[in-house]
């Protein structure tokens, strides 16, 4: 029950209890004065009548006329006249109750009025005996208009009160309105803060919520702070501060293995010519600053990719890759002229080299192709002069022109050629959480995956219309099977704002699937927008789905406050848990991830666990559920 509910049942509760208390307190006083009235106007009554029939002759008729006159005229209830030895000469009575009056309220308030005696007399003899009682009809009718009036007055107060009242409270807890927010904010894994009311206790209630809200939130940084160091002296090469050679294979080979569908792009290795001399030059520190300021470059290019990254190979030579990447040599030119602009001041020499080796990647390829090419071109731009950028030739590709493949994937939707693949996700008691469900589309009669057609639908503006479509195909299953699946959007469609709405439309009217559906955005591009990311939270917790990242790594819980959105789970990349059994400052990190995570309520789930060592060695750190090729079904 709501407190403004409550406050009008309090007023009401009073205000029943002092009308009460009034009308008993009136209705007796008015009852014990009118009590005394009525007993004055039988004493008067009784003898200004016994005085007349003393002076009018005895005879029975007139005796009886005048009495029946005194009462015709008079408010009586009853009269009666008593010989001297007791017996009833005469008597007129009125046996009429009031008129709308209730009977209870006639019977709790009876009045015991004593009636009026009078001696009338004959001479100097005594005729008999006058007994007078005044009506009492009227004086119930009066007690009985008073109480209505009362209990009106009574009613009009309560009313206008109770109005008074509720606007008084609204203006009162107005901030308990804000430590409610705050604190269904806190359950969402969003730690806000709220200004200090006046009112003493509010505000004492406002700074313990505010004091709990920052202290989680400065527990929550210092975490992530830590596990920045951890995951850099890991991970990253000390000078540049790109991903190490390990590492940075490690995220391709993953790339290129995740079965969702890599959608394909470029990769590039970067080389600086005569390193040993540019050390003598520039000195060992000089050195190191150069490095940085080129890797620097590097790992902002990265960032403008989709699932991009740069680490350095070794010490002359950064690599960098990113997904959707159609134009590899555009790529590795914009990559040169970015460092050429970095490095235009004057104390970088000018005998500086940089040369440039890429090469297009796709799903089938194996990282030990993509190097070979790379190490190939790179071989042939060595031999040119100065700056060079060397391509391998492109992979060929199915359709040769835009329209063909707006008529192939436009095809696909209108015959119904999206499908979902089922891949489990168990968690740590081995069972089954959700069913990642990639999507494929029929091309050529045959299932591709996403990397096979994703550039081109993101290219050609379709890549809303086949979000739409997946949806619909997974409320779809899901209405039959009531299984629970999780399905990959993209961050065109999280950034769309008819997208999003279309989605709220779909899964209001779909409730019971809604559910059941779990949806995952690359954590990468979907931080990127965060009130975007916000507000499809805000449509989760609406209609009951669930929203979450996929392919995060460190950087997901270091760079963006994950408690402002309402995320309900993260995966972690495949390059961060694959081989995780073998390192212990692997293992160290992904434990501190999960404390982090578990401490805002957000589930972590692995992604590419190939080797049941890794499974094994992720639950026991923490990890609440995990999927890739050694996870299998609870029941096969």
């Amino acid at each position: 029950m709501t407190l403004r509910k409550q406050l009008w049942f309090a007023i009401a509760i009073i205000m029943l209890l002092a009308l009460l208390i009034s009308i008993v307190v009136s209705t007796l006083s008015a009852q014990n004065y009118l009590a005394q009235q009525l007993l004055t106007k039988n004493i008067d009554n009784a003898a200004s009548l016994a005085l007349s029939l003393s002076q009018l002759p005895k005879d029975e008729t007139t005796v009886e006329l005048q009495i029946a006159s005194q009462f015709d005229t008079g408010h009586y209830q009853r009269i009666r006249l008593m010989d001297p030895t007791g017996e009833l000469m005469i008597e007129r009575h009125n046996p009429a109750p009031p008129e709308g009056v209730p009977d209870w309220f006639v019977e709790h308030l009876a009045f015991d009025v004593r009636p009026g005696f009078a001696q009338v007399s004959d001479g100097w003899s005594s005729f008999g005996t006058l007994i007078i009682e005044s009506q009492t009809n009227y004086a119930y009718e009066a007690l009985w208009e008073g109480t209505l009036q009362l209990a009106a007055i009574f009613a009009g107060s309560l009313l206008i009160i109770g109005i008074i009242g509720s606007l008084l409270l609204g203006w009162l807890i107005r901030p308990l309105h804000r430590v409610i927010k705050q604190a269904e904010a806190i359950s969402e894994r969003r730690f806000i803060t709220t200004a200090e009311p006046h009112t003493r206790e509010f505000r004492a209630l406002v700074r313990a919520m505010n004091q709990l809200s920052d202290h989680v939130r400065t527990m929550l940084q210092e975490e992530s702070a830590r596990l920045e160091r951890l995951e850099n002296r890991l991970q990253h090469d000390h000078v540049t501060g790109l991903l190490s050679r390990e590492a940075f294979l490690a995220h391709f080979r993953a790339t290129l293995e995740n079965r969702h569908g890599s959608s394909g792009g470029g990769f590039a290795v970067l080389r600086i010519s005569e390193l040993a001399k540019l050390n003598q030059t520039l000195g060992h520190e000089g050195l190191d600053q150069l490095l940085a300021r080129i890797a620097g470059v590097a790992g902002r290019q990265a960032n403008q990719t989709s699932h991009g990254a740069a680490g350095r190979l070794n010490g002359s030579d950064i690599a960098i890759f990113g997904d959707g990447i159609g134009d590899t040599r555009r790529f590795a030119e914009s990559l040169l002229h970015a460092l050429r602009t970095e490095l235009s001041a004057p104390e970088v020499p000018q005998s500086l080299a940089l040369r440039i080796a890429a090469t297009p990647f796709h799903p089938n390829n194996t990282t030990a192709e993509v190097l070979s090419r790379a190490d190939q071109a790179l071989a042939r731009a060595e031999l040119e002069p100065g700056d060079s950028v060397v391509e391998q030739p492109p992979a060929v590709v199915p359709y040769s022109s835009q329209h063909e493949w707006r008529t192939a994937i436009t095809e696909a939707l209108d015959t119904h050629g999206i499908q979902l693949a089922r891949f489990p996700v168990i968690d740590a008691d081995h069972e089954l959480m959700h069913h990642e469900a990639p999507m494929r589309l029929v091309l050529d009669g045959e299932s591709r995956p996403a990397g096979y057609f994703m550039p081109w639908a993101v290219r050609l503006d379709l890549i809303r219309q086949l979000d739409d479509t997946v949806v619909d195909v997974a409320l779809e299953q899901i209405a039959r099977s009531r299984d629970r699946l999780a399905i990959n959007l993209s961050v065109e469609s999280l950034r769309n704002t008819d997208f999003r709405q279309r989605l709220e439309s779909r899964l209001t009217a779909a409730s019971e699937e809604a559910g059941h559906l779990w949806l995952e955005f690359p954590a990468r591009g979907a931080l990127a927008h965060p009130a975007e990311l916000r507000d499809l939270c805000r449509i989760a917790r609406d209609t009951g789905c669930v929203v979450g990242l996929e392919h995060a790594g460190p950087e997901a819980f270091r760079s963006h406050d994950l408690t402002a959105f309402g995320l309900h789970f993260v995966k972690l990349q495949a390059s961060l848990v694959q081989g995780v059994h073998r390192s212990t400052e692997t293992q160290a990190l992904i434990r501190g991830l999960c404390t982090l995570a578990h401490s805002i309520g957000i589930l972590v789930i692995a992604e590419g666990c190939d080797r049941a060592d890794d499974v094994e060695t992720l639950l026991d750190l923490g990890i609440d559920g995990v999927t890739g090729r050694s996870v299998i079904t609870p029941d096969a």
